[in-house]
């Protein structure tokens, strides 16, 4: 096959003169993509953008490799030379090293490459304000045959992969693309297509990502390249194959809880999802059977690593010790469980005791009958001792912390009190009247129990408040003409 010849003109613009025909009438004189263009002008093609040492070129054409071009320069008045400024074609004829008269010549570029040249037009004319050269450079690009090559994939997780090659683009625009099969996938699947950024003579890493595959299996992959007139390089014989990673049980991790208060507490933790959507709970409870759990929530597959999770816990009981560990589960078994760990709520403060009053000494029977013996009750919390034996009674029971609206208590009437009136009275701190009241007009020496209501007031301050605070009562008076009695105090808190 004969090789390709393209025409370049050498110097035929005349200095100062710029025709203005359109480009399907202009004559040779007129041709503006020349060798040794008339570069004056700045809007003539050949004009240079660049600047410094290497401008760019002003024609850069892009040729096969075995074509030849022809170079001529017409113009008796001012003739130009070519000057390789690198590799030059080794096949070159009727090119002048100096040129004085108008010549032709041509040259065949048989190795493809990069080809760099200037032409050089001297302007004898003392008066022109340009100087005395014109320089142009131009560039011939000879692409020669691209290669491509398929390389191994990278990245592979249970459902994703990066397909990877390399392309030598010979002084071609490539376009690529990547071509892969395998299960869950209809026939061959091809990623967007995509083009090289440079057509030059070096070696170009190229990939692109797959997405939507099947855990543990076998892929299979190759790189596909256009280039050139269409020309298409499939690199069949470097087909490469991956796997993607199998889909593993989930792993849980129990960190410490933080934010403890009274009746709250964060619990922490770390979920490796393991490469499929996992559910996760925070089992807890006073002991490491645990009973309760948090409400389950999701994570998605994050790629293998593992992912921060936290559930905060209300409710608990001040002063307490919880057991906790973190669970996950997806389709794989056996469930992650994380260690069991442990935390203690806030205690609440400690409340400053209640004074205690002296204790006079009850009156003997036929004594002054205003006479009251008073007992203080113990800090709440604390056993609750017997009051000392008197003339009326002989003990009292009353535990300091009672639930429900009912308080409950016995004491033990003596039978110097028998016959007695009771009065037991439930008292709240201010208030005018009691939230609850107990009389008995008729005593028996021995044990007497008691169970004593709060009144209606008293069970909607509890609804309020949720506890109560009460001074308990319990006084024994001895009919007139024995003139006694005595009054034991106590403090009890109620809890709704």
């Amino acid at each position: 096959m004969r090789p390709r010849t393209l025409l370049l003109f050498a110097f035929v613009a005349l200095l100062g003169v710029v025709a203005t025909v359109s480009p399907a009438l202009a004559t040779a004189s007129e041709v503006k993509l020349e060798v040794n263009q008339n570069c004056v002008e700045a809007d003539w093609p050949c004009w240079t953008s660049g600047s410094g040492a290497n401008p760019a070129p002003a024609l850069k054409i892009t040729i096969a490799a075995g074509d030849e071009v022809m170079f001529t320069d017409h113009d008796a008045s001012r003739t130009a030379t070519v000057s390789w400024t690198g590799s030059a074609p080794t096949k070159c004829s009727g090119i002048p090293v100096s040129a004085s008269t108008p010549w032709e010549g041509k040259c065949e570029f048989a190795q493809a490459g990069t080809y760099r040249f200037e032409s050089a037009t001297l302007f004898d004319d003392e008066n022109t304000p340009y100087g005395d050269a014109n320089y142009t450079k131009y560039e011939i690009v000879v692409a020669g045959t691209s290669t491509d090559a398929t390389t191994s994939a990278s990245g592979e997780t249970q459902t994703e992969a990066i397909l990877n090659g390399s392309i030598h683009p010979e002084g071609n625009t490539v376009e690529y693309h990547f071509e892969y099969e395998g299960p869950g996938v209809t026939g061959k699947q091809s990623t967007p297509t995509a083009t090289l950024s440079a057509a030059d003579f070096t070696s170009h890493s190229v990939s692109a990502q797959v997405t939507g595959l099947e855990p543990g299996m076998i892929y299979h992959f190759q790189l596909v390249a256009t280039y050139g007139a269409g020309n298409t390089s499939v690199s069949g014989a470097t087909k490469q194959e991956f796997t993607t990673h199998t889909v593993a049980a989930p792993t849980a991790t129990t960190l410490a809880a933080e934010g403890l208060k009274e009746t709250e507490a964060t619990l922490k933790g770390t979920v490796n999802p393991g490469g499929e959507a996992t559910e996760y709970f925070f089992e807890y409870g006073t002991d490491t059977h645990y009973g309760q759990k948090t409400e389950k929530a999701t994570l998605q597959a994050s790629g293998g690593s593992s992912q921060g999770v936290s559930a905060t816990l209300k409710g608990l009981t001040p002063g307490t010790e919880y057991h906790f560990r973190l669970v996950a589960k997806n389709k794989q078994s056996p469930a992650g469980e994380g260690l069991d760990r442990s935390f203690k709520t806030a205690s609440p403060p400690a409340k400053e005791p209640p004074a205690k009053e002296p204790s006079p000494t009850p009156t003997p029977t036929g004594g002054n009958p205003t006479a009251i013996a008073t007992i203080s009750s113990p800090p709440s919390g604390q056993p609750i001792a017997e009051a000392a034996p008197g003339p009326l009674f002989g003990s009292v029971k009353l535990a300091s912390t009672q639930h429900g609206g009912v308080v409950h208590g016995s004491l033990v009437v003596s039978s110097s009190g028998s016959d007695g009136r009771l009065q037991i009275e439930l008292l709240t701190k201010g208030a005018a009247a009691p939230v609850g009241k107990l009389v008995r007009s008729s005593l028996h020496a021995g044990k007497l129990t008691f169970a004593l209501p709060l009144s209606a007031k008293g069970k909607a301050a509890m609804r309020r408040h949720r506890r109560l605070t009460l001074t308990v009562t319990v006084k024994i008076t001895l009919t007139p003409q024995h003139g006694a009695a005595v009054t034991v105090t106590r403090s009890v808190v109620v809890h709704a």
